[in-house]
């Protein structure tokens, strides 16, 4: 398989030197988009019935993923992009100290899922953000494995499953997971080839066969993955798990 060639940026341990304008064009960007994201999910609470809002929220967070290539510092990208989420999420779980945090609209949203879904999301995107940071395409498609594949199985499973076959998980939402995986592993392939062609990060060359290679790869991983493991945990597990294959096949 073709090989990933990211621009390795230097970094010094003293974040107040790290600090830099793509930085800070990065966190501006996921904040804001996060916010933009909740009220979203919030307007389509209000207009429509069942769950929807919250796949909605879960598959729109992924999209995090196009403004990490701003960042400049892992340590900005990991830890005032990605960490703060976690005790903000914390404190809107079912453990909140805090009644009204808990019956805020992400607390509900949040009580409505398995509890912790959201804040096992921000534990991922985290150590995704710093531990690959040099290999940000693979962080980015393990995060959108995670968020559109796990996102839309989800959704059609329990809309329109009929066939079960584990753990109450349908062939029809398995069948979706791994479709959608594919196509957000080809998009995600195709904005670091567009980001390449602009001169504007990474050196990234891959061939049509190796990238739709990588994508059935990963599909077909994610949705085993996701059919084996246990809801509660698959915010988690899938993009750390999925991240992981694809460094060990040496994308």
């Amino acid at each position: 398989m073709a090989r990933c060639e990211i621009n390795v940026y230097s970094y010094d341990s003293d974040l107040s030197k790290m600090m830099s304008s793509g930085d800070l064009t990065g966190l501006i960007s996921v904040y804001g988009y996060v916010v933009l994201v909740v009220l979203f999910s919030r307007l389509i609470k209000s207009r429509t019935t069942g769950e929807i809002h919250r796949k909605v929220l879960h598959i729109l967070i992924g999209n995090i993923v196009l403004f990490w290539w701003m960042f400049d510092s892992p340590y900005v990208m990991a830890f005032l992009a990605a960490a703060p989420f976690i005790p903000l999420l914390l404190l809107v779980s079912p453990i909140s100290p805090i009644r009204r945090l808990r019956t805020s609209f992400l607390g509900e949203t949040t009580g409505e899922s398995h509890g912790f879904g959201l804040v096992y999301y921000a534990i991922s995107w985290t150590l995704l953000a710093f531990f690959l940071f040099d290999q940000r395409m693979i962080a980015s498609i393990a995060i959108v494995a995670m968020s559109y594949g796990d996102g839309l199985g989800g959704l059609v499973g329990k809309r329109f499953g009929k066939r079960k076959i584990l753990r109450n998980k349908t062939l029809e939402g398995t069948a979706t997971v791994l479709a959608a995986t594919f196509i957000a592993t080809i998009a995600v392939l195709m904005f670091y080839q567009y980001l390449a062609y602009q001169g504007v990060f990474g050196t990234f060359l891959l061939d049509p066969a190796s990238a739709f290679g990588t994508a059935v790869l990963t599909g077909g991983f994610v949705a085993i993955v996701e059919l084996l493991t246990p809801g509660e945990y698959d915010n988690l597990v899938i993009p750390l798990l999925t991240a992981g294959m694809l460094v060990l096949a040496g994308l």
